[in-house]
């Protein structure tokens, strides 16, 4: 006996189509039957054509950014030298655009957690310049250029496989980079300024910085803590350690001066070696901007240099 059945069923992303089921009743398994065959006549000798699609409109062209400006051909970055690359990110002409062509997808999304637009375009084009200068000096390309981070979060240069070291630092409208050759380097920079909280974080600070601080006249104060403050994280930062060293496990010996003073690191309670190790420069952007260079001992020349024009701004001998 012969049963047919209508019933529907679902076909993958359609609406569900009507199937006829056929099942045989009162037959075993081993019957079998025959189906009797369509006539010829009965099938269709022609499929309807299906109707022609509408033509899909052209896609608008992207506009073509133009490429990055090639920066002018480095200076030789012989061991015993540092450059130190000086970048405004208020006399940037280089589209923001451009900038982040060159960043990879985790920089991007860095990129987008800030919250400030100011503290946003900062970073890219901090990032970006740093990746256009360690591909000159690597002979590779910016967007090539990979990042590590040592346990105390210090980035080095991954990739391409360099003697290279690098720093950077930011504030305000200041992006510096140190580039050494075979050289640990740190550098900070801050722009002086007026806060309730400075007094409170010197008392983080090694004896002998405090004392000195006390014996500061009041209106000098704030520089004389910004000295201090940069000289402190370069040397930090050059150590690749991070917030693991405790401000008062070493001293800054910081005499009052002109920029071009040579502070040095009077002990390190971590490192007996240290005063003999390290090099203290201190700088100044402008009038309102203080830095610092910590670089190793071996280290006799530093170059401050423009990044975009490559125009060598100062040249210092440390000896």
């Amino acid at each position: 006996m012969i049963v047919s059945t209508l019933s529907q069923t679902e076909a993958p992303f359609d609406e569900p189509v009507p199937v006829l089921r056929v099942t045989y009743q009162g037959m075993n398994s081993a019957s079998s039957v025959s189906t009797p065959e369509l006539p010829l006549e009965l099938l269709p000798t022609e499929l309807p054509e299906l109707p022609e699609l509408p033509e899909l409109p052209e896609l608008p062209e992207l506009p073509e950014l133009p490429e990055l400006p090639e920066l002018p051909e480095l200076p030789e970055l012989p061991v015993g030298t540092v450059h130190l690359w000086y970048m405004s990110v208020a006399d940037t002409t280089i589209p923001f655009d451009h900038h982040l062509s060159v960043l990879d997808e985790e920089e991007r999304h860095r990129a987008n957690r800030f919250h400030l637009d100011h503290d946003r375009v900062r970073f890219v084009l901090g990032r970006a310049s740093l990746r256009c200068l360690l591909a000159q000096y690597t002979d590779s390309e910016p967007a090539l250029i990979r990042f590590k981070q040592n346990q105390y979060g210090k980035p080095f240069l991954q990739y391409p496989p360099s003697p290279v070291q690098f720093n950077v630092t930011h504030s305000g409208n200041y992006i510096l980079h140190a580039i050494a050759h075979e050289a640990e380097v740190g550098v900070d920079v801050e722009v002086i300024r007026d806060s309730a909280g400075l007094a409170s974080i010197s008392s983080y600070f090694a004896a002998g910085e405090q004392d000195w601080l006390s014996a500061t006249d009041s209106q000098a104060w704030n520089s004389a803590f910004f000295t201090l403050w940069v000289c402190k994280e370069a040397y930090i930062k050059a150590l690749g350690r991070g917030l693991s060293k405790s401000l008062n496990s070493f001293e800054i010996s910081l005499p009052m001066g002109k920029e071009g003073m040579e502070p040095r690191v009077l002990f390190d309670s971590d490192d007996a070696a240290a005063p003999a190790s390290w090099r203290l420069m201190i700088f100044e952007p402008d009038r309102d901007t203080l830095g610092c260079l910590a670089v190793n001992r071996a280290c006799k020349i530093v170059e401050l240099r423009q990044y975009g024009s490559g125009t060598l701004l100062r040249r210092i001998s440390l000896v």
